[in-house]
């Protein structure tokens, strides 16, 4: 199964996109597609990572759903916490 996939059964697009737009106001605001690119695949990347560590064969769309959730949540508090810092 693809991450694109993934993030479509789990219904989780709208709040990956939400995470994906602080980062680009926190990197300076959205500078064309290259620099949309460097922001959003690292966060891809570290997306499926953690799908792969902690999703197990005969998960439920529902335990599939939380573990996206909860690692975008979490990204989503340390991006917000890192904000902060810099005020």
């Amino acid at each position: 199964m693809t991450l694109e996939q993934i993030i479509d059964i789990t219904g989780e697009f709208i709040h990956l996109n939400d995470l994906v737009m602080m980062h680009i106001e926190k990197s300076g605001g959205f500078a064309g597609p290259d620099a949309y690119f460097k922001t959003v695949q690292p966060l891809l990347d570290l997306l499926e990572v953690e799908i792969r560590v902690r999703c197990r064969s005969g998960m439920t769309q529902q335990q599939m759903k939380l573990i996206v959730q909860d690692w975008i949540d979490q990204e989503i508090r340390e991006c917000g916490d890192s904000s902060q810092q810099k005020e």
